[in-house]
């Protein structure tokens, strides 16, 4: 005897559903959107060793002064801004050397929510990260203030975030910053304007960020030059444009951050 319709819809029906449902329950999955990589509670602390080199244009050419210091960076407390979000109030200190005392530096505040990570430093409010954290994802990480203001270095003025803008260039990769090895690392390119051959203003900047740890490795290169130190300031007949920027920097500054302690 052949199965009438009405016997067969039912049974059709219900196969629809157990795809449908299985289809469902595929696609909904927990994702994980990188929060770890920038952690906030009060208590965390983060010790970093820095070095610096500054250029500075002098009588007879550039003066360049290299020096190491060291940067504690703590999560006391925290607070609400106008409206409502959380701060983690962040306390900076600073020492030239491992042997002296930590002086007081200044006052920061960290931020996040579902969408991005901030940091907000000298009363500039950087977004560091953008959620889900995902390789090739780029974003202007400056968009909260005038990326053209002009910034001091040795008493000259750079405009130091010109043309800046983030990527992630890879996430999830193990790295060793120094004796510390990490198993999950996001790499944040921050700046890099190498492939316009620009040959008077170098910006390259970089940070890399450990899962449950924080920042980790910070690397900055802001060098300007007028070629007249090199060339007489002559830029017209490819001299300049063909010398390696180590040799005709003659304004801005080099900044290696890494960590060498954290809790």
């Amino acid at each position: 005897m052949r199965a009438g319709p009405f016997v067969l819809f039912p049974i059709i029906a219900f196969l629809l559903f157990l795809a449908c449902n299985k289809r469902e329950i595929e696609d909904t999955r927990i994702e994980d959107y990188g929060y770890g990589y920038f952690p906030l509670e009060v208590g965390r602390a983060w010790e970093y060793e820095v070095d610096s080199i500054i250029y500075d244009p002098a009588v007879g050419g550039t003066s360049v002064d290299s020096f190491t210091a060291f940067v504690r960076e703590v999560i006391a407390d925290t607070l609400l801004d106008n409206t409502g979000v959380a701060l983690y109030r962040v306390e900076r200190f600073y020492r030239r050397s491992d042997t002296l005392p930590w002086l007081p530096e200044k006052v920061l505040t960290f931020s996040r929510d579902g969408q991005r990570a901030i940091r907000t430093e000298d009363n500039l409010r950087f977004t560091k990260l953008v959620f889900p954290v995902r390789e090739g994802k780029s974003w202007d990480g400056n968009a909260f203030f005038d990326d053209s203001r002009f910034v001091f270095v040795a008493g000259e003025s750079i405009q130091m975030f010109k043309g800046w803008q983030y990527r992630i260039l890879e996430a999830g990769v193990p790295a060793m910053v120094g004796n510390l090895e990490f198993s999950d690392v996001v790499t944040v390119q921050n700046a890099d304007n190498r492939y316009l051959n620009n040959f008077l203003e170098y910006r390259l900047a970089r940070e890399q960020y450990a899962r449950g740890v924080g920042l980790v490795s910070r690397e900055v290169f802001i060098w300007d030059t007028l070629c007249r130190d090199c060339c007489g300031g002559n830029v017209e007949d490819g001299v300049c444009q063909s010398l390696p920027w180590e040799e005709k920097i003659e304004k801005g500054f080099t900044v290696r951050q890494r960590l060498i302690s954290y809790q």
